[in-house]
């Protein structure tokens, strides 16, 4: 892994920031990190100290994947390097990014191991199952734990499907390609987001292993009641009399998506949808109520992220859909479509 920083319990492999600063040479850096990172700031800047950076800024927004980099603040600081913890490069991304700005994507791994009730529990858990084959699954930061399930599940029998890259909130094309071999999956993260986005798409059943509660949940449950309230959204979409539609395009360079917009916008336009483009770089219920005040629009597509729709602006009063369901909408498909 080369030089890593050891942060209580995380590894912070340090050799990608020396090549960046390096090869910049920057006079000011901004530091952005997910809210639950944000405490590794300090042992961070500690290591910076080295280099001839004049100044150091700590961006307090918050942070929910590598698309959502608040690249505002680095471009009116004048900072040329950005200095992103917690997440890989998003290869998802269409927009080539700030011109003159670096930004640098630093991982972060979960080094604490598992507890062995918790694996023992895991083991029980898909005996009662009935499952023989897994796959399984991990965020970036806990890829580092995969192993050690994979060990203990291997000598207790189970047959192991590893993926060959994390899944992300809006990504698990990889984990359901293994479907047809695999009885259940196991997600190793930090409480259900990942394994709900999971479930949403899967047949198999979906465990979740929490290495910081240190216990496992039964996603598929919970993802079950996610899809029906997202059904009932498209339903609801589907059945509205009204024919405008908002379409939400993001201005972050990794949510801009010109090519899935100009898509969703001729599909809507065949269909005989007017369709208004509401530009947003932060997409929240309260702005979201303040935009429909101005334009009272019948529903909204979102193509900025699609866990908006599902986890933030699933109680507006009007239907706020992903581009999949849209999709689904149009075509008059029920089986389930995410994200895209």
């Amino acid at each position: 892994m080369g030089q890593v920083l050891s942060c209580n319990d995380y590894v912070i492999p340090f050799d990608a920031v020396v090549k960046a600063v390096r090869s910049v040479n920057p006079r000011r850096v901004l530091i952005h990190a997910p809210n639950g990172f944000k405490h590794l700031y300090t042992c961070l800047e500690e290591r910076l100290r080295s280099f001839s950076i004049e100044e150091v800024y700590f961006s307090s927004s918050p942070g929910y994947g590598a698309c959502d980099i608040p690249v505002e603040e680095a471009e009116v600081l004048k900072t040329n390097l950005v200095i992103h913890l917690g997440h890989g490069e998003y290869f998802l991304q269409e927009s080539t990014g700030i011109p003159g700005m670096r930004i640098v994507y630093v991982p972060v791994y979960y080094q604490r191991a598992l507890s062995t009730d918790l694996l023992e529990s895991l083991y029980n858990t898909l005996k009662s199952l009935s499952a023989e084959r897994v796959a399984l699954s991990s965020t970036l930061v806990e890829s580092l734990l995969k192993k050690q399930v994979s060990e203990y599940l291997a000598r207790k029998g189970i047959v192991l499907y590893d993926t060959d890259k994390p899944i992300l909130g809006c990504l698990y094309s990889h984990v359901v390609a293994l479907e047809s071999k695999a009885d259940a999956h196991v997600v190793i993260a930090g409480g259900l987001f990942h394994a709900i986005g999971l479930g949403l798409v899967a047949s198999r059943p979906v465990i979740a292993v929490d290495p910081y509660m240190n216990r496992l949940l039964m996603a598929s449950n919970e993802a079950h009641k996610v899809l029906r309230k997202r059904l009932y959204a498209v339903l609801k979409a589907r059945e509205s009399t009204g024919n405008r539609v908002g379409l939400v395009v993001g201005t972050r360079p990794g949510q801009y998506r010109p090519t899935l917009s100009s898509y969703i916008e001729r599909l809507a336009l065949d269909k005989g949808y007017r369709v208004y483009k509401v530009a947003s770089s932060y997409l929240t219920l309260d702005r979201l109520i303040a935009m429909d005040s101005a334009l009272n629009l019948d529903f909204y597509v979102v193509t900025s992220c699609p866990r908006l729709p599902i986890d933030d602006l699933a109680d507006f009063h009007k239907p706020v859909l992903t581009p999949g369901e849209f999709i689904m909408l149009l075509t008059g498909s029920d089986k389930y479509l995410y994200p895209w």
